[in-house]
């Protein structure tokens, strides 16, 4: 083992490298997102954020840019909160607070061109135009203000809502349970992203116009992960159902009439 960073007093939930591996990122049920130096194991808490109320607030995914230069963690409350690395201050909100509840903002990735954030939360995915993080930035290098975006550029729908009957003695209650997103990926060059969910499917999006391309079905019981190779080849999923599955696939281009 290399190092052992301690400070978390919860579950972390999610670890990220920077690009240039020097810092770690983490994000824990302690309701904290923390950098460690990868040289001493140094940690700091990135500037904390009141949060909207839940119950038991907490982190849930963080990630650093392409650059290393911010840091973007998902909470409970429906908010994305960005940082910046080097300063630590908070630089912008994305108010997603349609998806606050039980599993909240599941998963956090940017863009390979670095302009973009693809967020997950409740049924949708959702992508946050961030070009111009930084550009509030006075003469002195300060922050002139904490930005909230409150409008996502293109959002990604059609994950299942599921629908059952609760019988009792008296009565027949129509219960209507709401499936997650939990995970997300995103192709190197931006072109796919790939979703799983406990609804048991994974699915794959064209980012230039929002449409769905294919559907995993039951592939596990729940999808709590995927990820896309570097090369963009193959795409694999684990969950629930103890195995990891890999795929491979190409675009294939309309047929021309």
């Amino acid at each position: 083992m290399r190092n052992a960073f301690k400070g978390h007093t919860d579950l972390i939930l999610s670890v990220d490298f920077s690009p240039n591996d020097r810092l770690l990122v983490s994000a824990s049920l302690d309701n904290t997102v923390r950098l460690w130096n990868m040289h001493d194991g140094s940690g700091k808490i990135l500037i904390e954020d009141i949060p909207t109320f839940v119950d038991y607030p907490h982190y849930r995914s963080a990630v650093f840019s392409p650059d290393g230069r911010y840091v973007a963690a998902g909470h409970r409350d429906g908010m994305v909160r960005i940082w910046d690395v080097r300063t630590g201050w908070l630089m912008r909100r994305l108010n997603m607070l349609d998806c606050m509840g039980y599993w909240g903002l599941t998963d956090v990735k940017f863009t390979p061109d670095g302009k973009g954030l693809v967020v997950s939360g409740g049924r949708t995915i959702q992508c946050w135009d961030i070009s111009t993080l930084g550009a509030t930035r006075t003469t002195d290098g300060h922050v002139s203000g904490v930005e909230e975006q409150t409008q996502p550029e293109r959002e990604f729908s059609g994950h299942k809502v599921h629908s059952f009957y609760l019988l009792s003695l008296f009565c027949v209650q129509l219960t209507i349970q709401q499936l997650w997103v939990l995970s997300l990926a995103i192709s190197p060059d931006g072109r796919w992203i790939a979703s799983g969910s406990t609804d048991k499917t994974v699915r794959i999006w064209d980012t230039r116009n929002a449409v769905m391309q294919c559907i995993l079905e039951n592939v596990h019981e729940m999808v709590y992960s995927v990820d896309i190779s570097p090369s963009g080849r193959y795409l694999a999923s684990g969950g629930k159902g103890g195995m990891v599955r890999v795929w491979s696939y190409s675009y294939l281009a309309p047929r021309q009439s």
